[in-house]
């Protein structure tokens, strides 16, 4: 016994000298000099893969070179330091009429040097480590992924590493293999970011370290209304969607129509719309056109006045940077002449359709099956019709040029019942010179790039990776754009001034009555977007364009609108509210699987509660804080599953319990501190195994790296094995 402790001292002192040499952090400088694509052929099977790069640099001409073949089966491709931001399309290399095959289908997929990225089997473009040959941990779901689910399961991977370690918001650091499985989110409050650490080492010794971030989400209720009067025969969009959110009409304000925002605020919106949901988004070819993407409508009025803005999003730069036109300033609406409408629904008595009825020169009478965009009585791209009740349009056009701008009534009966809009009695609003912007009749409307909200919400996702109906799904990739850098000079904001002269109301009407409105986005006459979102903007989005198969039919349909216009002023007589009930968002600051001992701070953020609110947290059932305190302190003081909860009571007695399970100290399988084998007892054998795996000789064995750190001082090296020694020497 005493010889194998001369032998361990010896190589202890060896490798104690190694290992201070060894075990280094990785440094990203060294993946400056290019960057690097692999792609998972497991679902494609194509007999030969090629990738295309274009953007600053083309690698080839179409279909771009051969890929080279890893042990591993993924093919992959380097590139140098002079491809600065490419785009990235994997092929079978084959033409057309022989069976051609790839992906994406439209604009390839974004790489900056010094980035490495794997197309996964399930066609996801993700993080892979570094363009080098170190050791990295990876998951398989992308970095700033978000869900509203109550956990996301994720599978973690590795690159040239046989084992890894994860950390979950500052959590201990647990093992891992490739292929595991973790959830995230357990007992973390929604709307927060959730950080995840992966630690590799390499055959060589290197240890890297990648972080990854998700965001959960948490989305109130919305209180709804519905009114059977105002005609509509679909039900308002919800979601990150709303219509009068709050119960909001509106306010009673004078407003300086300049288009400078600063004489609004948050309680004068009437309609909510989401940003990245414009018709291009599901046709990846037309990401290079401009977005026509309304995302919030204000209304107010005084005693001459209805005013409105409307706030429209531009986050091509984000999600399809390498569209370079749309992604620019130059994309700006008021770059064309492109007629935009506000409908309103002033007497609900009245249904109009959408048609309209003139005089020409020679005092005959014609129809037109829509107000804009018409010749000889047929419509040249599309239009919209309307179910819910309009009965006035104020038309103008997105750089207040066309001298035709002008508010239409449906003051027409036709034999069907109907109302047809009336080119005979229209008011002109348009301008007699651009250059004086000089509108008639009292209308104003000025523009310039902003925005107003504080908060961007749409889904983040590639193109060609967008599914019709996601911008319904709470579980998609929803993120709030500023988080992602969103840019609020690449907004526009539109104000406008309708006098009440023009529409035949007065204040009063606005207050006492109210009326309904919507905005209406074209891109020529048919309908792109809407404030409140009506579905029929995107019914047809996935279809091509007539006149050009790369961008959408959406140009060119026709739209029906049935969904319920936002109300200014009061709601309609028979309007029935349902109202959200109160809810809470409730959870740790921290992800589940804290050390015992450690701080960590439960909160709730109560909804649509009524007064003052109680909040009664709970721990395993029993109160441990109670008060009008939203936040609570818990350290828990041992390991376990623990029900954490709170209660919140409002002025009314209305009360919302919430329960959610967090782990403390439980994220790995119990173990021995040392026990590095799992063998179930601490020998000179788990000394020497974590020698060999701190000096990194070919080490391939089985570790728990947990229970190897025996100083927990989250590096395992020589000290941990003298550790061990000593331990063995003091039982003997």
């Amino acid at each position: 016994m005493k010889r194998t402790k001369c032998w361990l001292s010896l190589l202890t002192a060896f490798l104690l000298a190694a290992g201070t040499c060894i075990t280094t952090a990785f440094s990203a400088s060294a993946a400056e000099a290019g960057s690097k694509v692999y792609f998972d052929n497991s679902v494609f099977e194509w007999e030969q893969v090629y990738v295309y790069a274009y953007g600053t640099k083309e690698n080839a001409e179409w279909p771009g070179e051969l890929m080279d073949t890893e042990v591993s089966g993924l093919y992959t491709k380097d590139f140098p330091a002079s491809y600065t931001s490419e785009n990235i399309i994997f092929n079978n290399g084959l033409e057309k009429d022989a069976g051609k095959e790839q992906f994406p289908e439209a604009a390839g997929l974004s790489l900056k040097t010094g980035e490495c990225k794997l197309l996964t089997a399930d066609k996801q473009w993700i993080q892979y480590g570094l363009p080098d040959d170190k050791g990295y941990g990876f998951s398989y779901t992308p970095s700033g992924t978000s869900f509203s689910s109550d956990t996301l399961t994720i599978k973690l991977g590795l690159k040239n590493a046989a084992s890894g370690t994860y950390s979950v918001d500052g959590a201990p650091e647990t093992f891992y293999t490739d292929g595991t499985e973790i959830k995230l989110g357990e007992g973390k409050i929604g709307n927060k970011s959730i950080s995840l650490v992966l630690t590799a080492r390499d055959s060589t010794g290197a240890e890297t370290k990648q972080t990854f971030t998700y965001k959960k989400k948490y989305t109130e209720s919305q209180t709804s209304f519905s009114s059977a009067s105002d005609g509509h025969t679909t039900e308002a969009e919800g979601g990150y969607y709303g219509t009068n959110p709050n119960l909001q009409l509106g306010a009673n304000k004078t407003i300086i129509v300049d288009g400078d925002p600063s004489d609004w605020d948050a309680s004068m919106l009437i309609a909510q719309g989401t940003a990245n949901d414009d018709p291009r988004v599901y046709m990846p070819s037309a990401m290079h056109e401009q977005p026509w993407d309304g995302y919030a409508l204000y209304a107010a009025w005084d005693d001459e006045n209805l005013y409105f803005m409307w706030e429209m999003a531009n986050t091509t730069y984000i999600v399809s940077p390498s569209d370079n036109f749309a992604a620019s300033n130059e994309a700006r609406p008021w770059r064309n002449s492109i007629p935009m409408y506000l409908a309103l629904s002033i007497d609900p008595r009245k249904q109009a359709k959408g048609a309209a009825v003139g005089t020409d020169k020679s005092g005959n009478t014609y129809t037109n099956p829509f107000v804009w965009g018409c010749s000889g009585g047929a419509a040249k791209d599309g239009g919209t019709n309307f179910t819910t009740h309009v009965d006035t349009l104020i038309a103008m056009d997105s750089n207040n040029s066309n001298g035709g701008a002008s508010v239409f009534k449906a003051d027409t009966l036709a034999e069907d019942g109907s109302y047809l809009f009336n080119y005979d009695t229209r008011v002109p609003i348009g301008v007699t010179s651009f250059e004086k912007q000089d509108n008639q009749n009292g209308f104003k409307i000025a523009f310039k790039n902003g925005t107003f909200s504080k908060s961007m919400y749409g889904i983040n996702a590639p193109k060609g990776s967008r599914i019709l109906g996601d911008n319904l799904d709470p579980n998609a990739n929803w993120v709030d754009f500023f988080d992602l850098g969103y840019k609020p000079s690449y907004g526009y904001i539109y104000e406008a001034a309708v006098p009440y002269s023009i529409l035949g109301i007065d204040e009063e009407y606005i207050e006492n009555h109210g009326i309904g409105a919507m905005q209406i986005l074209t891109y020529g006459t048919s309908g792109m977007d809407t404030l409140p979102h009506d579905p029929s903007m995107l019914d047809n989005a996935g279809t091509a364009y007539s006149y050009d198969p790369s961008t959408s039919h959406e140009k060119e349909d026709i739209d029906n609108i049935t969904v319920p216009l936002a109300r200014i002023g009061a709601f309609l007589p028979d309007t029935e509210i349902k109202y959200a009930p109160l809810e809470v968002n409730f959870g740790a600051d921290k992800n589940s699987g804290q050390r015992a001992g450690a701080e960590i701070m439960l909160s709730a953020e109560a909804y649509h509660g009524s007064g003052a609110l109680t909040y009664d947290f709970t721990i395993d059932g029993l109160s441990v804080q109670k008060g009008d305190g939203a936040a609570c302190k818990w350290i828990p003081e041992k390991e376990g599953v623990y029900r954490i909860g709170v209660t919140v009571t409002d002025a009314e007695n209305n009360s919302c319990t919430v329960e959610k399970t967090y782990t403390v100290g439980m994220s790995s399988p119990a173990f021995i501190l040392g026990d590095a084998d799992n063998s179930g007892e601490v020998d000179i054998r788990d000394a020497t195994l974590i020698q060999l795996y701190a000096a990194s000789f070919n080490f391939q064995e089985e570790i728990n790296l947990k229970a190897a750190d025996v100083n927990m001082d989250g590096v395992i090296d020589v000290r941990d094995a003298t550790e061990i020694q000593l331990m063995i020497a003091g039982s003997e």
